[in-house]
């Protein structure tokens, strides 16, 4: 139960990336995490990175 002021939806990417603070921020731990069992992911510099897992929100939108 947050209020959000801003979200960047964006349907044509494979991929969402959380902050570790963002994820902090919500209250979210590790035991919010399911294990990612994926591939590693590759960024726009070549640089690859393993995912900490991965997690599913529900959220709504209110009307200002």
């Amino acid at each position: 139960n947050f209020e959000v002021r801003r979200v960047l939806v964006d349907p044509g990417s494979s991929v969402d990336i959380m902050y570790a603070h963002t994820f902090e921020t919500i209250q979210l731990n590790e035991r919010n995490l399911t294990p990612y069992v994926g591939s590693d992911l590759q960024g726009f510099n070549g640089t690859t990175t393993k995912p900490w897992g991965y997690v599913e929100m529900k959220w709504r939108q209110l009307d200002s």
